[in-house]
């Protein structure tokens, strides 16, 4: 564990891509320009979530990284990536995050000098120079935090949507505030709209929204355990990690 005492701050993204690794050598190219210091203090997490394209971080990254693979074919399992990338953080304070946004050098020094939060902070996006509201699959709290809601729910896993929002939902019925920077904005990409997104999986949240609809019945309903909404899956798959590299 000494290697990670200087670690302030991790940063979890899952990876799946079925095209190239553009998106995430960019994200990396991006975070290496930053300063030094700010870098040495944070340790990013990379889930690669069965990509059908082998996903490698660029020789020489100049980052504190560790790469691990979920080798169960579970489509739309990001909620499982984020259980995983949790897991494996050995800071008490994260960001969840995906590849669409990318965090400004002055946000990641904002976090690192910012005590350990017990409420869930969520950021305004610049999109096409403009202000866009949060988005909740990108969020700042403590590890601690994210499993008062035993992490995210992965029965919503193998289909799309909705898993991000009844996180956030689960942790409002068990007491956690949710609130938003005022002064800490990201830059979202929106990959999916551009003429080389991530992936080409559908999006059909035909199965996922019936399951949150009764979820969160149980959640409204004052006379029931929240935990009754919760399936308990965690870590529903087979993964190894791939590399680790603690080095700044």
């Amino acid at each position: 564990m000494l290697k990670y005492q200087q670690i302030q701050l991790t940063y979890i993204v899952p990876v799946y891509l079925d095209q190239n690794l553009d998106a995430l050598y960019h994200l990396i190219k991006t975070y290496e320009s930053y300063d030094l210091e700010t870098l040495k203090q944070i340790h990013f997490i990379f889930i690669d979530d069965h990509s059908p394209v082998d996903v490698k971080l660029p020789k020489n990254c100049q980052l504190n990284y560790s790469l691990a693979k979920i080798s169960t074919h579970i489509m739309w399992n990001q909620g499982g990536a984020r259980n995983l990338g949790v897991h494996l953080a050995k800071s008490q304070k994260m960001v969840l995050t995906d590849l669409d946004h990318t965090f400004p050098e002055s946000v990641f020094q904002f976090l690192i000098q910012t005590k350990t939060p017990n409420q869930i902070f969520t950021f305004k996006r610049i999109r096409d120079n403009e202000v866009a509201m949060p988005h909740y699959n990108t969020f700042f709290l403590s590890k601690s935090t994210y499993f008062k809601s035993l992490g995210v729910d992965e029965e919503f896993c193998g289909h799309y949507g909705h898993e991000d929002v009844f996180f956030i939902e689960f942790q409002k019925r068990v007491g956690t505030k949710l609130y938003t920077y005022r002064d800490q904005t990201i830059f979202s990409h929106e990959h999916k709209n551009s003429k080389q997104p991530q992936h080409q999986l559908h999006r059909d949240s035909s199965i996922t929204k019936p399951l949150f609809d009764a979820k969160y019945r149980i959640l409204k309903d004052k006379n029931r355990d929240p935990f009754d909404a919760h399936s308990r899956l965690f870590l529903n798959f087979e993964w190894h990690q791939v590399e680790e590299s603690i080095k700044l």
